[in-house]
């Protein structure tokens, strides 16, 4: 079934809802905000819609580990700064290069 077809099954209503659950759900498991996390839900998908079908079937759970931090959609950090997520990820891909040539594992 394509993409197209499984979101055929989906009103806009039901899709919010099905957001809103999964988040309240994670949200309260890790002691988060549920608005953020469906925020973070929205700009993960966002920027991967190929994730779209596998989160509708499973929920997070199907969706990579970098979710949680992978999206599309910039937010306030700790000292009130809005971060892009370009900026994140730079300063990851520049750490990661910085431990390879210093001899440390970038697990």
């Amino acid at each position: 079934m394509s993409m197209e077809e499984r979101l055929a099954d989906w009103t806009p209503v039901a899709l919010i809802e099905f957001i809103a659950k999964v988040s309240e759900d994670m949200a309260l498991q890790a002691g988060v905000g549920g608005r953020e996390t469906a925020g973070a839900i929205i700009s993960y998908l966002a920027l991967k819609p190929e994730h779209i079908e596998p989160f509708l079937n499973g929920g997070v759970s199907e969706l990579p580990s970098e979710w949680i931090d992978g999206g599309r959609l910039t937010w306030h950090a700790n000292n009130g700064k809005i971060v892009h997520p370009d900026e994140v990820r730079e300063a990851r891909a520049a750490r990661r290069a910085r431990e390879i040539a210093s001899g440390k594992d970038a697990a």
